[in-house]
């Protein structure tokens, strides 16, 4: 059982954000193509995550667009800094406000799930 939330968030002239509002039903509604893609990556990695076909390992720390934060604590990026870029000044891990290639990540943690299958 899960739940997906939305939020509204603004960002004002100093890039600060301010939270609006959550929304406990985000409408999946697409009105442009930019929207139907953005929304139809959502799904697909919101139903990575449930992995009701038991491919994952259950130690990820990025599925597709989203990131692992908390696991009864903080979980830390140590492992996870992209590749020619500065270590970050926090240890959380999160790549959020930066690039994050989804598709990439997803095909790296498949082949590492089916690595390690393999390897059993």
């Amino acid at each position: 059982c899960f739940e997906l939330y939305g939020y509204d968030i603004l960002i004002d002239e100093t890039l600060k954000p301010w939270l609006l509002e959550i929304n406990a039903s985000p409408s999946l509604t697409a009105s442009n193509q930019t929207d139907y893609d953005l929304k139809f990556k959502l799904l697909h990695d919101v139903l990575t995550i449930i992995d009701m076909e038991g491919k994952l390992a259950g130690k990820e720390k990025r599925v597709g667009g989203f990131d692992l934060m908390w696991n009864d604590g903080p979980v830390h990026c140590e492992d996870l800094c992209m590749e020619g870029a500065p270590n970050p000044p926090y240890t959380t891990n999160t790549m959020l406000g930066c690039f994050n290639n989804r598709e990439e990540n997803l095909k790296k943690m498949m082949r590492s799930n089916f690595a390690s299958a393999n390897k059993t």
